[in-house]
């Protein structure tokens, strides 16, 4: 139950989350980035290049999402981001999740554009 708890918590050993760094080369090997913040979120800014889909309409989409790409999943700070990756996992797909979302990916100095 415990071992259970701590997946579920993002404490246990399948640890989805990336830094931008390692997103960025993720992107640049083919992965597909995943926007699941809200559309008016996404309409004050956005990473180029990203797909839109919104954390809860995240189920219903799933078929229009690539299993042979690694996912990254992206939101405003990681929290939703974290979500949707677990999300894909358990669906089979290889998903990571943007730690500290777009603003972590500001920080460093990546690409933004206004929505």
């Amino acid at each position: 139950m415990l071992n259970w708890l701590k997946g579920l918590l993002g404490a246990g050993g399948d640890n989805v989350n990336v830094s931008a760094a390692e997103a960025q080369q993720l992107l640049n090997s083919g992965a597909l980035l995943l926007d699941v913040r809200s559309n008016g979120e996404r309409q004050s800014s956005l990473i180029p290049g990203s797909k839109h889909v919104p954390l809860e309409q995240l189920a219903s989409e799933l078929g229009q999402l690539p299993k042979s790409k690694v996912i990254v999943c992206q939101c405003a700070s990681g929290h939703r981001s974290s979500l949707a990756a677990r999300q894909l996992r358990a669906q089979g797909f290889d998903a990571r999740s943007l730690s500290g979302g777009i603003t972590a990916w500001k920080n460093a100095g990546l690409p933004v554009n206004k929505g």
